[in-house]
């Protein structure tokens, strides 16, 4: 019996008709990286400590650019620069791994190491040295199962890889340690599933408690049949299965394809984007209450068509749905004292300049003098939006890598260090 198709996020589809009638721009060489040998992670090697860094400092921001100049797949990624008042630039820093149409690239939290689930089920790895400079540790590691994506660890010693598949062909959550120079060792499948799609990893409820994760998956390990959504406990000790303590049904149905998982900054909401094309459905948000040790669907928000990406602002106050299919992006406004209907959908933003073009990934600062910015994945470039204190949502525009017929500098994935 052969394994069951992938099923692919909406602008995969329409992504290779675009690259079809741009025209061709000119191809790039790789600057400015350096791979070499990198040694292997022992056993029981000692956990790093991996601090965040100052939380106001210039960062480090990585796309993927899946297209060379001519259409055919790439697997070039460009390091960009992002200053501590959020200027971009770019300096053409190219480095190579595997290919990476869309997602996100995940950091560990002291923003050395930065990891990729690509298009093939491998990860990618790459790190920083103290110049600066690129170091790629990985360009395609395997033996963690089909890595559909990835939610790194809040310690940064290990990365968990969603198998967004079958049980049968593999599907679960797979623990992948990290050493000290970003070299990565399977601990294996940690809790078997079927289709999970999402996680976010929320803080222990009380000092000492072990942490807890929500997850979007058909089933995982004996979850109730018909639920999509569960809360987890991970034992103190890794790498070891969770236990379910709450499942629910996100969606009332089992016709969702999970595009996007994002929890509110003061860890009472999970909102889950399904962007199925198949269903018959119009796309849709599920928003699921945490209760303590329970979990309750509060209600659905449609339309939004194709719901790419979610993000929450850190002041608890709004959130932005990236509408890939729709070329916007839709506020939300979020009211924590109303139990019934604490999101509204308030449509597209205001734009500067034109309007999105196939937007997709987009990663969130939380911390620092660019707290509440969100950069955004697009056609050409990388979009800026802000979230502001009381609630509001602003755009600073695009900061072009190219142009529209330039294929070569088409961005895929999107990654920013903490």
């Amino acid at each position: 019996m052969m394994a069951p198709a992938r099923l692919l996020p909406i602008q995969s589809l329409f992504l290779p008709l675009v690259v079809a009638l741009c025209a061709c721009g000119q191809p790039a060489t790789p600057v400015a990286s350096r791979e070499g040998p990198i040694s292997d992670v022992s056993e029981d090697g000692p956990s790093c400590e991996r601090w965040p860094q100052r939380a106001s400092r210039p960062r480090k921001v990585v796309v993927s650019h899946p297209y060379d100049a001519d259409g055919y797949g790439s697997d070039l990624y460009e390091v960009l620069d992002l200053s501590e008042d959020g200027k971009l630039s770019a300096r053409r820093a190219l480095f190579q791994m595997g290919r990476l149409a869309f997602g996100r690239i995940v950091f560990t939290p002291d923003g050395e190491v930065g990891l990729a689930a690509q298009d093939d089920g491998s990860i990618g790895v790459f790190r920083f040295d103290r110049f600066g400079l690129v170091q790629v540790v990985h360009r395609a590691f395997t033996g963690a199962g089909y890595a559909g994506s990835l939610v790194m660890d809040p310690l940064g010693n290990r990365v968990y890889v969603l198998d967004n598949e079958w049980r049968e062909w593999g599907g679960g959550i797979y623990s992948v340690r990290i050493g000290c120079d970003g070299t990565l060792k399977s601990e294996g499948l940690v809790a078997a599933a079927k289709r999970p799609a999402g996680m976010s990893i929320l803080p222990p409820p009380r000092r000492g408690d072990p942490p807890r994760a929500v997850l979007a998956a058909a089933d995982v390990l004996g979850s109730p049949a018909g639920n999509d959504v569960h809360l987890l406990a991970w034992p103190a000790r890794m790498p070891a299965a969770p236990v379910v303590i709450s499942s629910t049904s996100g969606f009332g149905d089992d016709l969702s394809i999970v595009s996007a998982v994002a929890r509110t900054a003061d860890d009472r909401y999970v909102l889950i984007g399904d962007n199925s094309e198949f269903s018959g459905v119009a796309n849709r948000i599920s928003v699921v209450a945490l209760e303590g040790d329970a979990l309750r669907r509060v209600g659905i928000l449609t339309p939004l068509l194709d719901p790419v990406a979610i993000v929450l602002s850190p002041f608890a106050n709004s959130g932005i749905v990236v509408s890939g299919y729709g070329n916007a992006i839709f506020r939300l406004v979020y009211d924590p004292a109303s139990a019934t209907t604490p999101f509204v959908a308030k449509g597209a933003i205001s734009y500067v300049g034109r309007r999105p073009q196939l937007p997709s990934g987009a990663e969130l600062i939380e911390r620092g003098g660019l707290r509440g910015r969100v950069l955004i994945a697009e056609l050409a470039g990388v979009r800026q939006v802000v979230f502001g204190s009381d609630g509001t949502v602003t755009d600073l525009g695009l900061f072009p890598l190219g142009t529209e017929d330039d294929l070569g500098s088409i961005v895929g994935a999107i990654g920013v260090q903490p």
